[in-house]
C-alpha cells in the first residue's frame, strides 16, 4: 500500500477543529457522524482498559482516550503519521509504525477496544487485503473486546458526485491561517477507485499565500461489503451508525464465538 500520508502528515491537523487536535481531545472526534456509537462502546469499558488505535493518524483519538484514563497503544502504517502522533501522546504511550497484518508480531495485546477510524480501511485496496487487515485486528482483541471501524459513505459520494468540497471554515494556528479543499475525481462505475486531491491553502503571518497538494486514491465499498468482510475475518457485527444520508458511519464488532483462530 502506498504511503499517501508521508507528506500529508504535517498538514493533516488542518482538517480538524481545535478541540479535536489539541489536548485533551474529543473521544470520537474524528468520526463526528458516529460519536454516539463510539462513546457508548468507550463508556462500557472497564476503567484503565487497554486500548489499541491501529490507524492512529496524528494521534487525536488516542490522545483523547489516554486523557480519559485508558492504557493506549497507537499504531499507524505511515511512519510520518506515527511521528505526528508521538508529538501529541504522553511519553508512556506506545506509538509504533505497523501495518494491520503485522499487528500480532509487533504489538502486545490483548485489548478491550481496537479502533480503526479516519476512513483508513479504504486504503487496503481489495476485498482480500481488507479481510487480511481485519483478521490482524481480530488477533489483538480480548475475547470480550470490541472493534470499531469507520468509513466514508461511498455510495452517497458516488450518488452526489461532488467535484469541489471546501472546509466549512478557515482555521488559525501558530500564526497561520489555512483551509482544506477536496477536489474529487469520481468514476462512473462504483467498482473503480476514485481520486481526491487535498489542497491546503495557507496564509502566512506576512500575508503571503501558499498551497500544498496531496493526491489520494480510494477503493470504495458498501456498508454491506464491510459487514460481510468483518464476518469473513471472524467478527460478529454488534452495532452500526450507518444512515443513508450521512457522510460517514462506523461499525462495532466483536469476536465471533465459532471461528478458527
Amino acid at each position: 500500500m502506498p504511503d499517501y500520508y508521508r507528506d500529508l502528515a504535517a498538514d493533516y491537523h488542518w482538517i480538524f477543529p481545535d478541540e479535536v487536535v489539541n489536548h485533551p481531545g474529543v473521544i470520537g472526534g474524528t468520526s463526528t457522524d458516529s460519536r454516539e456509537l463510539i462513546e457508548a462502546v468507550v463508556e462500557a469499558l472497564p476503567p484503565g482498559a487497554p486500548v489499541l488505535d491501529c490507524a492512529c493518524g496524528i494521534g487525536t483519538d488516542a490522545m483523547a482516550l489516554g486523557h480519559a484514563g485508558f492504557q493506549v497503544t497507537a499504531t499507524d502504517g505511515s511512519p510520518a503519521m506515527a511521528a505526528e502522533a508521538r508529538r501529541r501522546l504522553p511519553a508512556e504511550a506506545e506509538v509504533l509504525t505497523c501495518r494491520w497484518e503485522d499487528l500480532s508480531a509487533v504489538v502486545t495485546g490483548p485489548f478491550e477496544l481496537v479502533l480503526c477510524l479516519g476512513n483508513s480501511l479504504v486504503h487496503t485496496g481489495s476485498h482480500k487485503a481488507m479481510v487480511t487487515a481485519l483478521a490482524g485486528m481480530r488477533q489483538m482483541l480480548s475475547p470480550t473486546g470490541t472493534l470499531i471501524v469507520d468509513s466514508r459513505n461511498w455510495e452517497l459520494l458516488y450518488r452526489e458526485r461532488p467535484r469541489i468540497v471546501a472546509a466549512d471554515r478557515v482555521r488559525q494556528r501558530d500564526g497561520m491561517r489555512a483551509t482544506c479543499v477536496y477536489v474529487w475525481t469520481i468514476p462512473e462505475s462504483f467498482g473503480e477507485p476514485c481520486q481526491a486531491e487535498l489542497l491546503f491553502l495557507t496564509e502566512h503571518p506576512d500575508g503571503g499565500l501558499t498551497h500544498r497538494r496531496h493526491p489520494l486514491e480510494f477503493q470504495p465499498f458498501t456498508p454491506a461489503d464491510l459487514e460481510a468482510r468483518l464476518v469473513e475475518a471472524g467478527f460478529a457485527v454488534a452495532g452500526s451508525s450507518y444512515r443513508q444520508d450521512a457522510q460517514r458511519y462506523a461499525i462495532a464488532a466483536t469476536r465471533a464465538e465459532q471461528h478458527p483462530g
